[in-house]
This record gives C-alpha cells, sequence and structure tokens, in this order.
C-alpha cells in the first residue's frame, strides 16, 4: 500500500521537469559565484624560457652580440579593481534576485507537478471505486441469472427472461472491464508523473474521508490576497523583475570613470652572462612597479543607451508576465472556490439519488423474484442505480480534490 506522501516523495526523486527546475537553481548560484569573484584581486605566477640566436642585445652590456644562449624569466602580478562605478556591485545583486527567483521557481515547479500528481492520485482512487462498483453489478447480475435458471427449469417463467436477463449481465461485464481499464490507466499516469516502471499490482492509500466537515471557505478574493504574498510563482516574478533594476544600473555604469590598481615584480637570467649564477642574475635584474589606471569612457560606439533600452524592454515583458502569473493564480481560484460549491452540492445530490434508486431497485428485485414485475423495468431499475452510484463516486472524489486544492491555496504549501 502506497500513500500520497510516499508518492509525492519519488516524484521529488524522480520527476524530470522538477530535476530541471533544480539544475537552474544551481546554475544561477554558480553564476552568482562567478559574478562575485569578479571583486576580488587577480594574482598570478608567471614564468618563461627562450632560445635566442643570431643577433641580438646582451640584456647586461646593451651591446650587439651574435650567439646561441638562453633567457629565464620568473616574476608575480596582480590587479586590483579599486572602482568600477558600482557595476559589479550591481551585477552581484542582480545575480541574487535571480538565485533566488530561481528557487522559488524550482518550488513552484515542484507544486505544478504535486497538483498533476494529486490530481492523477484521486483518479485512482475514484476508477478504483467505480471498478469495485462495478464488479457488485457482476455479482449482483449473475445471482439473478442463476435464480432466473432455476424459475426457468421449473417452469415458472419463460425463456425469454434468462435471455434478457443474460444480456443485463454482459452488460454488466462490459461496464467492468471498462472500468479495469480506466484504474490501469489512472495508475499509469501516476507511475510516470513519479517516473516510475508502471505495477499494477501496487494498491494506493485512500486520502481520507472525503465526506468530512468542510471549514467555512473563505472568499475567492481573500485566498488570492494571501496567495500573492506566498506563493512562489509570484515571489520568482517579483525577483525576476527587480533583478532588471539592477542590470540597468550596472549597464549605466558603464559611463563611469573606473580605476584599477596593478602591480608586478620579477627578475630575468640569460646564459649570456657566463660571469654571474642563476641566482646572482636574479638577485641583480629584480625590479617591479605599481601603477594606479583611471579610465574615463568618452564614446562608447553609442552602446549603452540601446542595451538599456533593451533591458527596459525585457523588464516590461517579465512585468507583463508576472501580471500574467497573477491573473491565472485569481482565475484558478475563482475557479477552485466556483467548484468546490459545485462538486458539494452534486455530492449531496448523487447520495440523496443512490438512496432513492436503492430502495427502488429492492422493491424490482423482490418484485421480480415474486414474479409481479416485468424484467424491462428491473433492468431499468438496475440501470439507473448503476448510474446513480457511478456519480455518486465521481462527485465524492471531485468534492475531495477540490478540498485538497483549496487548502492548498490557503496555506501556499501541501501538507499531507
Amino acid at each position: 500500500m502506497v500513500s500520497l506522501r510516499e508518492c509525492v516523495d519519488l516524484l521529488i526523486k524522480n520527476n524530470l521537469l522538477y530535476r530541471e527546475s533544480q539544475l537552474q537553481a544551481q546554475g544561477s548560484v554558480a553564476q552568482l559565484q562567478q559574478t562575485k569573484s569578479l571583486q576580488l584581486p587577480q594574482l598570478g605566477f608567471n614564468a618563461g624560457q627562450n632560445l635566442n640566436f643570431g643577433r641580438s642585445i646582451d640584456r647586461f652590456t646593451n651591446s650587439y652580440i651574435d650567439q646561441l644562449y638562453n633567457t629565464n624569466y620568473v616574476g608575480v602580478g596582480f590587479q586590483v579593481p579599486l572602482f568600477q562605478g558600482f557595476q559589479i556591485q550591481h551585477q552581484v545583486q542582480q545575480g541574487i534576485a535571480l538565485r533566488d527567483a530561481a528557487l522559488k521557481n524550482q518550488e513552484a515547479v515542484l507544486n505544478q507537478q504535486i497538483i498533476r500528481l494529486l490530481q492523477a492520485y484521486v483518479q485512482v482512487l475514484a476508477t478504483k471505486a467505480l471498478y469495485k462498483a462495478a464488479q457488485e453489478q457482476v455479482a449482483s447480475s449473475q445471482q439473478q441469472v442463476d435464480r432466473v435458471e432455476k424459475q426457468v427449469a421449473a417452469g415458472t417463467v419463460g425463456q425469454n427472461t434468462l435471455y434478457e436477463i443474460k444480456a443485463q449481465l454482459a452488460n454488466d461485464k462490459f461496464d467492468e472491464v471498462t472500468a479495469r481499464n480506466n484504474e490501469q490507466l489512472a495508475k499509469l499516469s501516476v507511475f510516470q508523473l513519479m517516473n516510475l516502471q508502471p505495477d499494477n499490482s501496487i494498491m494506493f492509500e485512500p486520502i481520507g474521508d472525503a465526506a468530512g466537515a468542510l471549514a467555512l471557505v473563505p472568499s475567492a478574493e481573500t485566498i488570492y490576497e494571501d496567495a500573492t504574498k506566498m506563493f512562489p510563482e509570484i515571489k520568482s516574478g517579483e525577483l525576476r523583475l527587480s533583478s532588471f533594476s539592477s542590470q540597468i544600473r550596472a549597464i549605466k555604469a558603464n559611463n563611469i570613470p573606473s580605476l584599477n590598481l596593478s602591480g608586478n615584480f620579477g627578475a630575468f637570467y640569460a646564459s649570456s652572462n657566463d660571469e654571474r649564477s642563476y641566482l646572482k642574475q636574479l638577485d641583480a635584474t629584480r625590479n617591479g612597479s605599481i601603477s594606479l589606471g583611471l579610465n574615463v569612457p568618452i564614446m562608447g560606439r553609442w552602446q549603452i543607451r540601446p542595451r538599456v533600452a533593451v533591458a527596459t524592454a525585457q523588464q516590461q515583458l517579465a512585468e507583463n508576465n508576472l501580471n500574467i502569473v497573477k491573473q491565472q493564480l485569481r482565475q484558478a481560484i475563482e475557479q477552485g472556490v466556483q467548484q468546490l460549491a459545485a462538486t458539494s452540492d452534486r455530492y449531496a445530490a448523487a447520495q440523496s439519488q443512490v438512496e432513492s434508486l436503492q430502495a427502488n431497485f429492492r422493491a424490482a428485485e423482490s418484485r421480480l423474484a415474486a414474479g409481479t414485475v416485468n424484467i424491462f423495468e428491473y433492468t431499468l431499475a438496475k440501470a439507473n442505480l448503476a448510474r446513480a452510484e457511478a456519480n455518486s463516486i465521481r462527485s465524492r472524489y471531485e468534492y475531495a480534490l477540490q478540498r485538497q486544492i483549496i487548502d492548498f491555496y490557503q496555506k501556499g504549501k501541501w501538507e499531507f
């Protein structure tokens, strides 16, 4: 027996769409670390080995020589960005917003997959109940066939009655096969969401009493106002929108002067100077420098303004996408509240219908046994009861599903 909680755990582990959102979040974290690293100094060691031949200048005497010799250079250097017009800081702020947006999107994708899993899971329970009801109909019809066969053998009823009862049994068996196939298809959907091989031997645990008492549901407007403060889809959209402000400021920072500090220190050796050893030459040729560089942008091929315009257009698109997400959330909540009320009414009506038709069928069954009702009236009563029981089962699980969804909208997360 597998519970809904266990199915969700398997979905979190195996679902590829959720895995994709996790990888996107990991990528945004790495991108932020890369941007932060731009604030750090650059420090490096370099060395070189050269082979010289032909006419060249002796590094020690500055006179021309014509011989084969080698040189070796070693040194260290550093560069520190002192001021970049706060460009890197704005890029870091943009990266933080994008990272948080990706993490919220990860939550949103998980919620979407859980909704699909919940719908499929409830469908499994509903089709299972319908299959059980179909089996009961077959058993009931089989009992009637056995009874009528005895009556035919006793000569109390005609052969036509037996044929019609068997026709009803055949119809019920067809419905039973259809219900079994529907249950298997519903199970397949659950296994596909969990990215597992289908196993029809696995049973799914009920999610509770669908007919339980329901607390007073707030209005759709109240639920929506609370949802906009909690739902990760909204938070992700807001964070992506805010990232463009930092991006635009980072682009404009290219018009601000920048200041960099750099330095180097090194020494060299040349085999052409055979009077000094390697270490003595390095000691004699050591030198270094420290530089402070100022760059004042005067004309940058008119690239900053178009880049700002592009980022502004993307910002407006992100704002529109956020409004679309809010609109979709509002509509989903409004539909959910309306469907909850509708499924509640259908469930109550279906229960009442079943109770009435059960009494009618029992009466028709008794009259058939007594020979006071024809087979057509009995078949009609049985078909009406089967239809009512199927409606009751469907409405029961539709009601259970809508209760779960409304509870999700109210809390902003799934609780099992």
